[in-house]
């Protein structure tokens, strides 16, 4: 169940160690895993929290632990090992734990993953003489007299922009494709890249340099690419490169790099009766069904029940090749804020042709049955109609110009069964007032079983059955319960509705 306009309800999952605060997710102790080669996966970690933009990692470890991670951070793939020294011991306060720790590793950043390393110490003088910092490390300290220095400086860095045009020339726009398109910085010998920037709105690239680095791109020690960036493609070496020479550091004098657009798939969603998917009424405000895709962001279901996602080849195949999972999201009516994932749009259904897109027709959502004694009166209203209403001996016309008498019963109530026979004992009487009269059985037995309930009883009345779901039609008619009589002006206005026969026959 996925929730939307609303905040993450308190959730605590104390017997696993987990546990959801507000938007911040929380695991208790080390990951569960037989690998130990990250900095996130070591042993020595108590804490893992995730919220408001970064997910950050506490150890309490022991010197030997310690310069381990230090030794896993240096061998990462980034482009500035930054280590902060900080005095003071450390602890979070987590429910009822106080939870102590003497490292963090902290990974931010929304566009560009950054990384940061924290180490903190009440004697960093003994620290000081026990760690083994690697020449890539770039050492700080909050601490004045800290004897430990660094070889490593994070250098000065300006900034440098770029952009690109599909090849098909649609202007590039980050709300509309399905992946985001990024820059990858390669190093000759060096294995994996490291990515510096993505592409924002109107194809612009923002990236920064520094002096050396810039020499490197020049003299071809290394290079940029662009590709279709997120969890399942990978950059390449070979990927389309950006040639340092198309950047300016002035925005206005950027030279445009054509690359291949996503393309554009078109599917149909429509309610089962042909109509388009819009919730009516509506189980909270703004609420709408949706449809998702692995990797294909927002889109939107238009008035014909069509909508178009954006898809690179390569993330196409890959996803009609995953298992087909349900994907299309229906709001709650019971619980305001919720859509649930109960139908399945398969990607194979999706078309570049819009006319030949696959329509998928789910059953329109049917509001949660609420008490007939709450029903709206209807009196002063013109009568619903007599869709639902299946009758073989009654036609609206025979009604016409006359004030109309609808008898809502069922079989099964002694009340109503009483109601029916006094109406045909007033028949005659009924008539003389110009009433001409119906009686619609609302109850659950068979059609069968009523008609001849009303042959044996001699009931001369014209009678209809409901069509469907009893208390849909008792609902649009006003009906608070069984039996219900609704009278209708010559005009077929309500007059009256829920009275007696006494008072009919006293008007």
């Amino acid at each position: 169940m996925r929730k939307k306009n609303l905040f993450i309800a308190i959730l605590m999952i104390l017997s696993i160690g987990q546990a959801c605060l507000g938007l911040v997710f929380f695991e208790i102790g080390p990951v569960n895993t037989d690998e130990r080669d990250t900095i996130p996966e070591h042993e020595s970690r108590v804490l893992y929290s995730s919220g408001f933009g970064s997910d950050d990692y506490f150890f309490n470890s022991n010197i030997e632990e310690i310069n381990e991670i230090i030794n896993m951070f240096s061998k990462m793939r980034i482009r500035d090992h930054k280590l902060t020294i900080n005095s003071g011991k450390r602890h979070y306060k987590h429910l009822e734990n106080t939870i102590e720790y003497n490292v963090m590793f902290r990974q931010y950043g929304f566009d560009i993953p950054e990384y940061n390393l924290f180490i903190f110490t009440d004697d960093y003088q003994t620290l000081s003489k026990q760690l083994e910092i690697p020449d890539n490390i770039f050492l700080v300290s909050d601490i004045n007299d800290f004897p430990l220095k660094s070889k490593a400086v994070i250098p000065e860095r300006k900034t440098w922009y770029g952009k690109i045009q599909f090849n098909d020339s649609i202007e590039y726009d980050s709300t509309l494709v399905s992946w985001t398109m990024q820059v990858t910085l390669w190093e000759k010998d060096i294995e994996g890249g490291i990515i510096i920037a993505k592409v924002k709105d109107q194809g612009i690239i923002s990236m920064e340099f520094s002096e050396d680095e810039i020499a490197a791109l020049k003299a071809g020690n290394s290079w940029l690419t662009l590709n279709a960036g997120n969890s399942i493609v990978n950059a390449k070496q070979t990927d389309t490169r950006l040639p340092f020479d198309f950047l300016s550091q002035d925005i206005e004098n950027t030279k445009t790099i054509a690359v291949d657009g996503p393309k554009c798939y078109y599917g149909r969603l429509l309610f089962d009766d042909g109509s388009p998917t819009i919730m009516d009424p509506e189980p909270w405000p703004g609420a709408q069904i949706d449809i998702e895709f692995s990797y294909a962001g927002a889109f939107e279901i238009d008035s014909e029940g069509y909508f178009k996602v954006y898809f690179s080849k390569e993330l196409y195949e890959e996803i009609k090749s995953e298992k087909v999972r349900k994907n299309i999201y229906v709001p709650d009516y019971e619980n305001k804020g919720r859509s649930t994932a109960i139908f399945t749009y398969p990607v194979s259904e999706l078309s570049m042709d819009k006319s030949k897109a696959g329509v998928v027709t789910i059953p329109r959502p049917v509001p949660p049955k609420q008490e007939l004694s709450i029903v709206e009166s209807k009196v002063g209203k013109q009568i619903p109609g007599f869709e639902k209403i299946k009758s073989t001996d009654f036609q609206p016309e025979q009604a016409n110009g006359k004030l109309l008498l609808v008898c809502f019963w069922d079989i099964e109530q002694r009340p109503s069964r009483q109601f029916i026979l006094e109406l045909e004992k007033q028949k005659e009487t009924l008539q003389n007032k110009n009433i001409e009269i119906l009686i619609v059985h609302a109850g659950t037995k068979a059609e069968t079983e009523v008609n001849n309930w009303i042959q044996e009883n001699n009931i001369s009345f014209a009678s209809g059955i409901v069509d469907g779901d009893p208390y849909n039609t008792l609902w649009v008619w006003g009906a608070r319960g069984l039996p219900w009589l609704v009278l209708t002006d010559d005009k077929h206005v309500i007059a009256k509705a829920g009275f007696n026969i006494d008072e009919l026959l006293a008007d």
